[in-house]
């Protein structure tokens, strides 16, 4: 077999040939060059990041015949038995297959004997750390005090195992992960040399999933031509790791910002069917969330434009919520096989711990249509409500029966559909205005739960009253700021959705107390959310006063255990408790539902009634 693998072909043969490792190797280019050798080195870092390999160059440069300024030459007869593993003074020893004391103590005994052709006798010892406790302790003196022809290199993944008593002796070299562009690079003039064809891509994606380490990166490589024949795409790389294409971690992370939990899962059961690794999804969304946290706190101009928008989307606290959830669902996932449940609920554990509950959430969704719907139009009197039915009315088709109420009235063939139909048009005809533009009473008609007569029916009959209280009273309050009406109005004016989620929920959720002094502005927020109030959030708060209205406000905040009026959040609601009063009224004052109720036994399914 003449074929070597790429991490076998291309291991560095001199340190110039070394990636990312350009501190330990001017380290010890300037010792071997000095003469000012040390007796035991101690090289620690990741796997495939080197170490045996600069071990080996270490060996080459100190028995090299012809060294060129530190550099071993690589074509004497030493350094090529050195490469071919012959070299009878360069002696490598797996230390997690030879652990004992007394294969220690046989390398100790012979390690006193003088090399054999080369100037140095040289003990390569990998994975040092896996030595046992009388090994290393028979180990000590020799490394105190060795023969002055002996060096130790010592190679560790797992530097903490090491007795301290072994490193105090040994000059530690710790070697780094490769950076993915570093590993890029290098993959592309392996390939170049290799002619063999690679998207930038696909690179880019065999890079990340070395995770710093150079061999495995090689050997991901060496997959990827045997799976592509040769001609290595992003969409085979992709199916070769099992990664999920970018807009899958945009679906995921956009549904985390809205809360869409339906949808959440429903991309879950599709990646799982997929077949790809939800490990390697899960890192993807990790790694997503890090670049999102840079955007919003630095200009990351290389993003894609997916991230750089939910960047302005994901508030701070949750960005950072999201991304520490990320890291511990990363360590559950890997300890258990079943990794489909861990992934979902550590997805689902983002909506559920997000800052601010979930009707927050959608009092921000709706706030666009709040502020262009009740901003324009306040209603004052009741002739302004009818003003503004009668505009809605206009492009609304006419009234009949829903379909769930109709599953709940018992129909009887003395009276057919066509008949109950031609009456509806009849008295719509008759009256100037149909049921439900009758003017807004303030006491609620409770919906029957139970059939009931035409007595009891028409004593519920709303009535008509001289005066009504404006809709909009409750929530009225008289404030210091002579710029505008009152802090509703200043809140329905802001586009909510266009702001940081978390200054939105304290808005929408603040009222306005009154102050002698028309400079401050006090609002009145519930408890629950003190810890949405920060400094960054105050300031922004008075940075958009400014902007509003050109003068500046000393704002503060009083915590309340229960705050009733006054809020975006109460007003609201009462426009909606207006809105589904009207529409129960309506229902229960149209002359075809009050003959059903009468004649027919029917009755109304309550909570079924919903306003236009």
């Amino acid at each position: 077999m003449n074929h070597t693998v790429l991490a076998r072909k291309w291991r560095p043969k001199k340190f110039a040939d070394l990636v990312g490792q350009q501190n330990t190797v001017t380290v010890l280019q300037n010792i071997i060059s000095s003469g000012r050798l040390h007796h035991a080195y101690l090289l620690t870092g990741t796997r495939g990041v080197g170490k045996t390999t600069i071990a080996r160059i270490i060996a080459k440069a100190l028995n090299c015949l012809n060294p060129q300024n530190s550099e071993p030459c690589g074509s004497c007869e030493n350094c090529q038995q050195i490469d071919r593993g012959r070299y009878v003074d360069v002696i490598e020893i797996d230390a997690a297959s030879n652990t004992g004391v007394d294969n220690i103590r046989e390398v100790l005994e012979n390690a006193q004997y003088a090399p054999t052709s080369g100037k140095y006798k040289i003990y390569i010892i990998d994975e040092v750390h896996m030595l046992s406790k009388s090994a290393f302790n028979a180990m000590l003196k020799t490394l105190e005090e060795p023969p002055a022809h002996v060096v130790f290199i010592l190679a560790t993944t797992d530097v903490q195992k090491v007795p301290i008593t072994i490193l105090s002796r040994c000059l530690q070299l710790k070697l780094r992960n490769l950076s993915a562009i570093e590993i890029e690079d290098h993959l592309r003039y392996v390939l170049e040399q290799e002619q063999v064809g690679a998207e930038s891509a696909a690179l880019e994606l065999l890079a990340q999933a070395a995770n710093g380490s150079m061999r495995d990166a090689l050997s991901l490589t060496d997959q990827a031509i045997a799976f592509s024949n040769a001609n290595i795409t992003e969409i085979i790389t992709r199916q070769m790791l099992g990664i999920s294409e970018n807009s899958s971690i945009i679906e995921i992370l956009t549904a985390i910002q809205k809360a869409d939990s339906v949808s959440l899962i429903n991309i879950c059961q599709r990646l799982n069917s997929e077949g790809v690794s939800l490990e390697n999804i899960l890192e993807q969304i990790n790694y997503s969330l890090f670049n999102i946290g840079l955007a919003q706190l630095s200009p990351q101009p290389q993003l894609s434009n997916e991230l750089q928008n939910l960047a302005k989307l994901i508030s701070l606290q949750d960005c950072q919520l999201y991304f520490e959830i990320s890291n511990l669902g990363l360590e559950q996932i890997r300890k258990v096989q079943n990794q489909y449940p861990v992934f979902v609920m550590n997805l689902l554990r983002m909506i559920a711990f997000t800052i601010g509950s979930h009707q927050d959430k959608q009092l921000i969704i709706q706030a666009a249509n709040c502020t262009t719907e009740l901003a324009p139009t306040t209603v004052t009197s009741t002739t302004a409500i009818q003003q503004v039915k009668e505009e809605k009315l206009a492009n609304t088709p006419k009234p009949t029966v829903t379909a769930e109420l109709t599953e709940n009235i018992q129909i009887m063939q003395a009276v057919t559909p066509q008949e109950i139909e031609n009456e509806q048009q009849n008295d719509l005809k008759t009256k100037e205005l149909a049921p439900w533009e009758e003017s807004i009473t303030t006491e609620e008609i409770p919906l029957a739960a139970e059939p009931v007569n035409s007595e009891q029916l028409i004593a519920a009959l709303p009535e008509e009253t001289e005066s009504r209280q404006e809709v909009t009273e409750t929530s009225k309050i008289e404030g210091p700021l002579d710029q505008f009406s009152n802090w509703l109005e200043f809140v329905k004016a802001i586009d909510l959705t266009q702001i940081d989620k978390t200054i939105a929920v304290v808005l929408s959720n603040c009222s306005q107390t009154n102050s002698n002094n028309p400079d401050e502005l006090t609002l009145v927020i519930n408890d629950s959310y003190r810890q949405l109030v920060t400094t960054a959030c105050v300031d922004q708060i008075e940075q958009m006063l400014f902007s509003k209205y050109q003068r500046h406000f000393d704002l503060s905040f009083n915590f309340v255990t229960e705050i009733q009026d006054g809020t975006l959040k109460s007003h609201n609601q009462a426009e909606a408790n207006a809105l589904q009063q009207s529409a129960e009224e309506a229902i229960q004052s149209d002359l075809v539902i009050q003959d059903l109720i009468i004649n027919f036994a029917a009755k109304i399914v309550p909570n079924s009634i919903k306003p236009l």
